[in-house]
C-alpha cells in the first residue's frame, strides 16, 4: 500500500487533538487528524466542564461557539455520615463558573472545527504502530495497514497512548503518580435536573465513597455525570476497601444521592486514568505529547480540559516553527512548546495550587480529609468571591501573582499545607 505524506499527523480527537489539528491547518500545514472512534467522545463520561477562567484566553475564544449543556454558577459540598447528611456549604460565583458539556456532542463539534480549518479527518481509524527512522518518529501505521508519514506527530491519545509508549516517552506508572476514576452518566430529564441541581455542581465526602479525592455530580441538560475514585496507592483497593464498582455503588446508594437520582437510568459507565503531574519529557525527535498523554492535567483539582486545549494549540505552533526551520529534533520542538506552557497563567496557577496541597493530602486519612473539608466549607465561603475574582484577574492579566494571592487568601486551606 502506498505511503501518504503529511506535515503533521495528530492522533486522538479528544480535547487536545482537534485543537492541535485546527491550529496546524490554520498555520498552513498539511494535517491529518486520526480518531479510533466513529463518534469522537462517544465513550467519554469524564471531562465535563469548561473552566470560565481558561476561556478568557483569546486562544480559546472559539470554544464558546461549541454546544454547551448548562451554565454552572455555584458549587455545593455535602458531608455524608451514617448518622446524618449535612449540607455544609454552597458557594455562589460572580458570573459563570463553568460551562457544562457532553463530550460526545462537544468533541464531535470540535473535530468539525479542525476539518473546517483545512485538516483531513479520519474517524474509525486506530493507530497500531509508529514509523521510526534513525531515532525519529516519522509517522504511524493504522489498523488498515496504511503507513502514514509526517514530519511531526502530535500525540493526543491520552494517558495510555500507544504512540507515546512506543516512542519511549510515556513510562509505566503506579501509586500516587496516578488517579483512577469510575464514572457514570444518568439520564434524568431536564425538569428533574432543573429542580434537583439547578446551576450547581456538587461534591461529596463520606466513608468509603472515595480515596483522597471527592465524588462529584455535574448536571447537564438532561443527563448528570458522576465520578469517584482516588490515588492508586495501596489503600485505594486494599484490604477492607470497596472495589471501584463498590465506591460508585456506595456513592449512588447514599439516601441523599439516591433521592437526587430517583427516576433516572444509567446510560453510560466508564473508567478514567490520569497522570498526576507532567512528564519530564513531553517531546522527542519528530513527536510532541499533548493533553493527558503528556500529563498536562491537575486531577487533584478535577482539572484537565483547558490544559489539553492549550497544549494542543501550542504543539501545533511548535511543529510549525520546527518544520519552517528544517529541524524536527526534540531540541527544536520542546523548548518553544514548553515556553508557551510555562507562560500560560491558567496552567501554572492550577499546578501551583495542586503541588502545594498534594503532599499534605496524601499524608492524611480519608476521615481526616473529610473533617478538614467540613471546616473548609464552614469557614471559607465568605471569601470565595474574592478568591475567584483574583483568580480571574490573574488569568486575564497573564500574571501568576493574583493567583498566588488568591491561594493565600484561602486561609481555610491552611490545614492542608
Amino acid at each position: 500500500m502506498p505511503q501518504q505524506q503529511y506535515d503533521v499527523i495528530v492522533v486522538g480527537a479528544g480535547c487536545a487533538g482537534p485543537a492541535a489539528a485546527r491550529k496546524a491547518a490554520q498555520l498552513g500545514l498539511k494535517t491529518l487528524l486520526l480518531e479510533k472512534a466513529l463518534v469522537p467522545g462517544e465513550k467519554n463520561v469524564s471531562g465535563t466542564c469548561l473552566n470560565g477562567a481558561a476561556l478568557i484566553d483569546p486562544d480559546l475564544h472559539y470554544l464558546l461557539s461549541g454546544p454547551v449543556e448548562r451554565e454552572i454558577r455555584s458549587m455545593r459540598t455535602y458531608h455524608l455520615t451514617p448518622e446524618r447528611t449535612s449540607v455544609f456549604h454552597e458557594i455562589p460565583a460572580e458570573g459563570i463558573l463553568l460551562l457544562s458539556i457532553r463530550r460526545d456532542h462537544f468533541d464531535s463539534w470540535h473535530t468539525e472545527q479542525a476539518r473546517a480549518a483545512g485538516s483531513e479527518v479520519r474517524l474509525g481509524t486506530s493507530v497500531v504502530d509508529i514509523l521510526m527512522e534513525g531515532g525519529f518518529v516519522r509517522g504511524v501505521v493504522t489498523d488498515r495497514g496504511e503507513q502514514l508519514r509526517s514530519r511531526v506527530v502530535i500525540d493526543a491519545g491520552g494517558v495510555n497512548s500507544l504512540v507515546g509508549r512506543r516512542a519511549g516517552l510515556i513510562p509505566k506508572r503506579s501509586g500516587t503518580d496516578m488517579i483512577l476514576y469510575v464514572t457514570a452518566a444518568v439520564h434524568l430529564g431536564r425538569r428533574r435536573i432543573d429542580r434537583r441541581f439547578g446551576d450547581a455542581i456538587e461534591y461529596y465526602l463520606g466513608p468509603n465513597l472515595q480515596h483522597k479525592t471527592w465524588p462529584w455530580i455535574f448536571p447537564k441538560r438532561d443527563v448528570v455525570t458522576l465520578g469517584t475514585g482516588g490515588y492508586m496507592d495501596g489503600e485505594l483497593l486494599g484490604e477492607g476497601r470497596p472495589s471501584l464498582e463498590g465506591y460508585m455503588h456506595n456513592f449512588m446508594s447514599q439516601p441523599l444521592v439516591a433521592a437526587k437520582l430517583e427516576g433516572g437510568r444509567v446510560v453510560a459507565w466508564g473508567l478514567h486514568l490520569e497522570f498526576d503531574h507532567t512528564l519530564e519529557r513531553t517531546a522527542g525527535d519528530g513527536l510532541i505529547l499533548t493533553g493527558e498523554a503528556g500529563g498536562f492535567v491537575a486531577p487533584f483539582l478535577g482539572q484537565g480540559m483547558p490544559e489539553s486545549f492549550f497544549t494542543g494549540i501550542y504543539a501545533a505552533e511548535a511543529a510549525a516553527k520546527a518544520i519552517a526551520a528544517g529541524d524536527l529534533s526534540r531540541s527544536a520542538l520542546e523548548p518553544p512548546y514548553r515556553e508557551r506552557i510555562d507562560g500560560n497563567t491558567f496552567i501554572q496557577s492550577f499546578h501551583y495550587v495542586a503541588a502545594q496541597n498534594k503532599a499534605s493530602i496524601l499524608a492524611k486519612s480519608d476521615a481526616e480529609i473529610a473533617s478538614l473539608m467540613q471546616n473548609v466549607a464552614l469557614g471559607g465561603g465568605f471569601i470565595t468571591n474574592a478568591v475567584h475574582t483574583k483568580w480571574m484577574q490573574g488569568a486575564a492579566e497573564e500574571d501568576l501573582g493574583p493567583v498566588k494571592e488568591a491561594y493565600d487568601l484561602m486561609s481555610f486551606l491552611g490545614p492542608y499545607r
